[in-house]
């Protein structure tokens, strides 16, 4: 057991009275927080004095971030987008919240409605393409100049952009009206081969042949490109292939989240991608978190949810750091990432407003990845239960009892 840490002293969030009627809101969205539900977690061995604070002195219990059946339908693809949707509150239509251009909007990338955006990864595969890292060591060594050569040297029948947006992801945007009804080139799986991209419809066959051509093209002109010369000597894998990944061809049609709740203003502060490209889709602005280590991240985060309460009546964050070290199995990294954050919440403690605490899914240490079913969630500033630590097994005896965004946001804001 790791000794317990004296939480630090952080200075409260200073802001103007508010009235009983009109409360400030921040909703703290930390990207793959539990684990299964078992006696011990991450969440549950950490020392998180503020975590726990909040719990005795709210309301906890659990929250669906996405039914069932839409689980089932994306199990090989990714689920953040749909359950970022379900939580603020939206009726999750797969069909029309493809990953691509959501992705695309969530980089300030131009695009219109009718052209082909699809999520980019770059990744390492060996002479037969089997992937042998999906993430390229979590390091973006060289990509953006990677990124240039290639929207440089590609020619298409097509106008294009291919760039890449946060670490190891990019985008890819053909400029013409294509159809979306393709299969992705992304094996989603280390040691599993690249796929061919296949049409599934007649009037698909063009945008697969562009896709494929894109990927076919891109890996002659990268394979031996001096980026990735330096990347080896820097004991990193190469990037030397694009796989691609939910291929859309419009953005969902949303009613504006600030207008719906009546605020004045609200914000997402959130790095590039899906997360705050489907903010920006529900009528919030952006504060874009730049690429930094975990440590200057939070730093960034929480220094910006207390400037942006000043002039923002909904500040939403999303703080990516115990996702990762769960998809590498990492216990103990993720049982101190958690207390990290937890130092921060010591802000909080004194909160005029309403804060939210959730999570979009479940990322297991054992199994390394997503896995379905309810998270942990906690709202302070909207009354108490009995709930004296937040963990994915205590929140289970709270007041909130299994809720799904419209239910969260009627206990917000009525």
């Amino acid at each position: 057991m790791p000794k317990k840490r004296k939480p630090k002293k952080r200075k409260a969030i200073k802001q103007k009275k508010v009235s009983k009627l009109k409360k400030k809101v921040v909703f703290l969205l930390i990207d793959g927080l539990p684990d299964l539900a078992e006696q011990k977690t991450p969440l549950s061995l950490a020392n998180k004095p503020n975590f726990d604070f909040l719990a005795r002195n709210g309301m906890c219990g659990e929250i669906l971030p996405i039914e069932k059946k839409f689980w089932n339908e994306t199990t090989r693809t990714s689920v953040s987008h749909l359950a970022n949707f379900s939580l603020l509150g939206y009726d999750v239509k797969p069909d029309e919240m493809r990953r691509g251009p959501i992705e695309a909007i969530g980089a300030d990338i131009p695009y219109q409605q009718g052209w082909l955006a699809l999520r980019c990864n770059f990744v390492t595969v060996d002479n037969e393409l089997k992937v042998l890292d999906r993430r390229v060591g979590r390091n973006f060594l060289g990509l953006d100049e990677i990124a240039r050569y290639i929207n440089e040297h590609v020619k298409l029948d097509v106008d294009h952009i291919f760039m890449r947006t946060y670490g190891h992801r990019a985008v890819l945007i053909l400029k013409e009206k294509l159809s979306d009804k393709i299969s992705d080139s992304d094996p989603y799986f280390n040691w599993e081969k690249v796929r061919k991209v296949e049409a599934y419809s007649q009037e698909a066959q063009r945008s697969a042949q562009l896709v494929q051509d894109f990927i076919d093209k891109a890996r002659q002109v990268i394979e031996y490109h001096p980026a990735n010369e330096q990347r080896i000597k820097h004991g990193l894998p190469p990037a030397n292939y694009i796989v691609t990944r939910e291929a859309g061809n419009k953005l969902p049609a949303i009613k504006s989240f600030v207008k719906k709740h009546k605020l004045s203003r609200a914000v997402c502060i959130a790095e590039n991608g899906v997360m705050k490209g489907s903010c920006m889709l529900a009528g919030f602005d952006a504060i874009t978190v730049p690429e930094l280590n975990f440590e200057q991240s939070l730093r960034f985060i929480f220094e910006n949810i207390e400037s942006a309460l000043a002039e923002y009546d909904f500040v939403y964050a999303h703080v990516k750091g115990p996702d990762e070290p769960a998809h590498d199995g990492d216990f103990f990294r993720k049982q101190k990432v958690i207390e990290r954050i937890d130092d921060y919440l010591a802000m909080f403690r004194d909160f005029n407003g309403i804060l939210i605490i959730t999570s979009d899914h479940i990322t297991s240490c054992k199994t390394r990845k997503h896995e379905f079913g309810a998270v942990p969630i906690l709202i302070y500033g909207k009354g108490s239960d009995a709930v004296q630590k937040f963990d994915e097994l205590s929140v289970k005896k709270g007041k909130l009892k299994l809720l799904n965004g419209k239910k969260l946001w009627k206990i917000v804001f009525w």
